[in-house]
C-alpha cells in the first residue's frame, strides 16, 4: 500500500514538477536570479526523483520473461542512471547557487565544472535524456503486452517528439513547446497514478460504511 501511495503521486506529480522548475527558471532562475534559480532547481530535484519511481513502477508492470525482461530491465537502467545524472546536475547547481554571491562568480564556478572531462555530456549533455528513451522501451513493451492503452502510448510518443522538437530548435518560439510536452506526459501518466492511489486507500471500512449509510 506504501508503495502503491509513493508510485501513484510520483505519477500524477512528476510531470507538473517538470514543468514547476522550468517555469521557475523562466521568472529569472535562467541568470541566475534568486530565489528563482534555487526554487526551481529544488523542484526539478523531486520530480527527477520521482520520474524514477515512475519508471521503477513501469518496469514491475512488465512481468515478462526471457530476452522482453532483459528489455525492461536494461531500459530500467538506462532509465535511472541517466536520472541519477539529472538529479547530480541538480545538486552540482545548486552548491554552485550557494558557493557563489553573485552572477559572476556563479559562470566561473560554472564553467570551471564543465571543463572536468565528461560532466558536459554527462550532466548537461545526452546522459540526463536517456531517461526518456528507458521511459519509452518501458510504455512500448506495456503497450504490447496490453498493460497500458493505445491513446497513453500515442501521449508518451507526443511528449518525446515535443521534447525532442524542444531540443532541435533555436529561439524564444521553442518555449511555446514546452508546456504542451509536459501537458501530454501528465496526461498519459495520471490516470495511472490515480488507479494506484485509489487502489492504495482500498475498500471502504465496513464500520465507516454504516456510519455513512446512517448518515444519509
Amino acid at each position: 500500500m506504501i508503495w502503491k501511495r509513493i508510485a501513484g503521486w510520483s505519477l500524477v506529480l512528476a510531470p507538473v514538477a517538470q514543468l514547476g522548475g522550468w517555469t521557475f527558471m523562466r521568472f529569472g532562475g535562467n541568470e541566475g536570479v534568486e530565489p528563482w534559480t534555487t526554487i526551481a532547481h529544488s523542484v526539478w530535484l523531486a520530480g527527477f526523483v520521482m520520474l524514477a519511481m515512475v519508471c521503477v513502477e513501469l518496469y514491475s508492470r512488465v512481468r515478462s520473461r526471457g530476452a522482453a525482461q532483459l528489455l525492461a530491465r536494461a531500459s530500467l537502467a538506462v532509465a535511472l542512471i541517466s536520472v541519477a545524472a539529472s538529479i547530480a546536475e541538480m545538486i552540482v547547481d545548486l552548491y554552485v547557487g550557494f558557493a557563489t554571491d553573485d552572477h559572476a562568480q556563479w559562470e566561473v564556478m560554472d564553467q570551471q565544472i564543465r571543463s572536468v572531462p565528461a560532466a558536459e555530456a554527462i550532466l548537461y549533455g545526452f546522459g540526463t535524456q536517456l531517461v526518456y528513451l528507458g521511459l519509452l522501451v518501458l510504455i512500448i513493451q506495456l503497450a504490447v503486452l496490453k498493460r497500458i492503452s493505445s491513446t497513453t502510448l500515442a501521449l508518451i510518443l507526443a511528449t518525446l517528439a515535443l521534447f525532442v522538437t524542444y531540443e532541435a530548435l533555436d529561439g524564444p518560439g521553442r518555449q511555446v513547446l514546452m508546456p504542451f510536452a509536459v501537458l501530454c506526459m501528465w496526461l498519459a501518466l495520471a490516470p495511472l497514478g490515480w488507479r494506484l492511489l485509489k487502489q492504495a486507500r482500498g475498500p471502504l471500512d465496513p464500520s465507516r460504511q454504516a456510519s455513512r449509510s446512517a448518515v444519509s
